[in-house]
């Protein structure tokens, strides 16, 4: 014989918060990772000879 009970049947929570968590989390990370790396370019001096212009 079987039993009946009357307790609801668990359903499987969806994934989609937990997605949605996940994304916030990594673009969060992302971009303060981004902020905190050195991307500056050091400075070169460039010269260029101007004493030979072309007279026409």
């Amino acid at each position: 014989m079987r039993r009946t009970t009357f307790a609801p049947t668990r359903r499987r929570r969806s994934p989609l918060p937990f997605l949605l968590l996940l994304v916030l989390v990594l673009l969060i990370g992302g971009a303060i990772w981004l902020s905190t790396v050195d991307t500056e370019v050091p400075q070169s001096r460039i010269e260029q000879d101007v004493t030979n212009e072309i007279q026409g």
